[in-house]
């Protein structure tokens, strides 16, 4: 059997790394089309395939290093997204539907804190903040020093408190699922 190339190994890898990163968005698809049955998911991870493909993916910013643990990794990452979410978004109901609650609405910055710089986990990150009812990133700022993320917060002293903890606990999250831990 003859030995294989550098090139057939670097193939097989940016294979692996597609049909790997198929998966969340397969994920994605099943619960957003409320289908959760075997096709759906098997159609979703036909579509998320073609997505990575389609959007140039090579797996730059992503090693798939051991792959249970890292999948193992985005289902806490995905269930902690969503406990956030809805904590945030029965917060943001009480302030709706409470006049007596204050709205202080305003911009605060918040560091990725990734010292890779690497985009795919700045867009990781606001991502997560985005999804969260009540914020939103609206810019990014790269300085040398890093990335800062701009965030409208729709109470800005509980959430300018708060940010920078979530910060931390998304970027080791991110950081796991794509094998930089």
């Amino acid at each position: 059997m003859a030995a294989e190339t550098k090139e057939t190994r670097r193939k097989r890898t940016g294979i692996n790394k597609r049909l790997v990163m198929a998966l969340p968005l397969a994920l994605g698809w099943t619960i957003y089309t409320a289908q959760p049955t075997p096709g759906n998911l098997l159609l979703g991870y036909i579509f998320g395939i073609a997505v990575v493909s389609a959007t140039g993916f090579r797996g730059v910013s992503f090693r798939l290093k051991n792959p249970p643990r890292q999948l193992y990794n985005l289902l806490t990452y995905t269930l902690y997204m969503a406990s956030e979410v809805l904590l945030a978004g029965i917060g943001v109901a009480r302030i709706i539907l409470s006049p007596s609650l204050p709205i202080d609405p305003g911009l605060s910055r918040v560091d990725t804190q990734d010292s890779t710089q690497s985009e795919l986990i700045s867009a990781a990150s606001a991502h997560g903040i985005t999804i969260t009812p009540g914020e939103l990133v609206v810019d990014f700022d790269e300085s040398p020093d890093g990335v800062t993320m701009i965030v409208h917060s729709l109470n800005i002293e509980t959430s300018s408190q708060q940010l920078d903890a979530d910060q931390q606990t998304r970027l080791r999250r991110i950081l796991e699922i794509l094998g930089y831990d």
